[in-house]
């Protein structure tokens, strides 16, 4: 038998697609999510992004179509929204966007600018259909501030009651 090897390290979010971002701040953070990344825009994407954190536990981004034009979650939100993609952080994209492909995995987004967390990234979807998003573990230079630093740092996320932007 194999060595079984995990890395829980690796694992950096479970992509989570909304209809409505506000909406679904509201109720996550109800139920006990965190607020870590307040929404952002990823115009590549077209799509606004928040990072929660659920049950002290499961880092969870929202992902909500922008209000215009094409976006890569249309598809899903066709079938109900919910759970999309797994995230992986990668301190190599090219090399394991490679192995992915090598593995019979397609590339559905090419390596890019990710403008929420101020990383490279790439999708692929792999022969079990399962969605990975590849990320940089690294924000790229000259970005600006690192959203996830004190994710990253291991600081503690103790936040509670979490103040919701009026619409």
């Amino acid at each position: 038998m194999n060595d079984i090897v995990f890395d829980p390290r690796k694992v950096f979010h479970y992509g989570y697609v909304v209809a409505n971002m506000e909406r679904a701040l509201k109720t996550w953070t109800r139920q006990g999510a965190v607020l870590v990344v307040p929404p952002a825009i990823d115009p590549i994407q077209n799509v606004s992004c928040a990072l929660l954190v659920y049950l002290d536990s499961v880092p969870i981004e929202l992902v909500a179509p922008m209000p215009d034009g094409p976006n890569p979650v249309a598809s899903r939100l066709a079938k109900g929204g919910g759970l999309d993609h797994v995230c992986l952080f990668s301190d190599d994209l090219d090399a394991d966007l490679a192995k992915l492909e090598a593995e019979g995995g397609i590339r559905v987004v090419a390596p890019c600018y990710g403008a929420v967390f101020k990383r490279r990234l790439a999708f692929v979807a792999t022969r079990a259909g399962l969605i990975v998003e590849l990320m940089t573990r690294s924000a790229i230079d000259g970005a600006g501030d690192d959203p996830l630093l004190p994710l990253l740092d291991g600081a503690a996320l103790r936040q509670r009651g979490v103040d919701m932007p009026s619409s």
